[in-house]
């Protein structure tokens, strides 16, 4: 199956499920916190989904681990779009997911190491699925770290089938069509981030599994910067966790300075783009050289993070 056949097969896809979606009314209805105004197609994200089930097929069946994990993330993603589920329901899903994922992939550490990582593994899921909450950001942002995943892949050791990361790509960009715009004519949904985060968590873990290097933790440093620091400060306010919220940077910039949605999506794509290839050229040297450059990143993101919150601050105030 080549790159075409994928091609318009997902768009066939995308334009069935505009049409079921209609029919079966999987809306996102606006809220007082949301970042849209006008009721939109929710779950578009799916797409993120078939594309791994056409590489699947097409693969006879290559990292079957995987795909189920992939598949009982979507499936149980899918039905909170429609249903809203009980988070404990969603919690045990993602945790026999990402286990299944751990037991498959032989990172060769210890069963402590193997405890914490399930947790932040979890939590990434998680936090990729708060992240998508303008027109654009996750699809700039996935096409960003697909891209250095794809560019590592061939230019130095092979840790995944290109097909993984090349048919994730043809999706995102036909999801970008119906999300990158003003007016988006659907959304991911929590079908599209979470299995996108489980998609580029497989990759990180055959990375690591193969380069024995957290420097990989790089390439999302925009996004775990964002999320952390805002978790970090809900917990100040003394906020509930799972209370929507408009303190991530990506939400003052639309609210407070008014951005545009494909304005702040792009950069925090560029910004991404602009570590990871930090990361990249860095890769060669020595690993205490490589954690001091990863320290650097994370510090400069912090320092990103705190700038804008108090500028945000002050123009409210005003």
């Amino acid at each position: 199956m080549n790159y075409l056949v994928i091609t318009l097969l997902l768009i066939i896809l995308s334009r069935v499920y505009v049409m079921i979606a209609k029919k079966y009314g999987i809306l996102d209805i606006p809220n007082h916190r949301s970042s849209h105004r006008t009721v939109t197609i929710r779950g578009g994200g799916i797409l993120f989904f078939l594309s791994q089930v056409c590489f699947f097929i097409e693969s006879n069946f290559s990292y079957w681990p995987f795909f189920l994990g992939l598949t009982m993330l979507a499936v149980i993603s899918f039905l909170d779009d429609i249903l809203t589920l009980k988070a404990s329901l969603r919690f045990f899903i993602q945790f026999t997911a990402v286990s299944i994922l751990l037991f498959y992939i032989d990172l060769d550490i210890a069963i402590f190491f193997t405890a914490i990582l399930l947790v932040g593994a979890i939590a990434f899921l998680n936090a990729f699925n708060f992240m998508d909450g303008i027109n654009g950001i996750t699809g700039v942002y996935s096409i960003v770290v697909l891209l250095v995943f794809l560019y590592l892949n061939i230019t130095k050791e092979t840790f995944v089938l290109n097909e993984v990361i090349t048919y994730a790509l043809i999706s995102v960009l036909i999801f970008g069509y119906y999300n990158f715009r003003k007016k988006a004519l659907f959304f991911a949904g929590d079908v599209g981030s979470i299995s996108m985060a489980f998609i580029l968590l497989f990759l990180s873990l055959r990375f690591f599994e193969v380069y024995k290097s957290i420097v990989f933790v790089g390439f999302f440093a925009v996004y775990g910067a964002d999320t952390l620091l805002t978790i970090l400060k809900r917990i100040y306010l003394k906020e509930k966790i799972s209370e929507p919220h408009r303190h991530h940077i990506y939400q003052k910039l639309v609210d407070v300075f008014k951005w545009s949605h494909m304005k702040v999506a792009i950069v925090y794509g560029t910004l991404q783009l602009a570590s990871s290839l930090l990361i990249i050229n860095m890769m060669d040297a020595a690993y205490n050289t490589q954690l001091l450059v990863l320290l650097f990143l994370l510090t400069i993101m912090v320092v990103i993070y705190v700038s804008v919150n108090a500028i945000a601050k002050n123009r409210f105030s005003v």
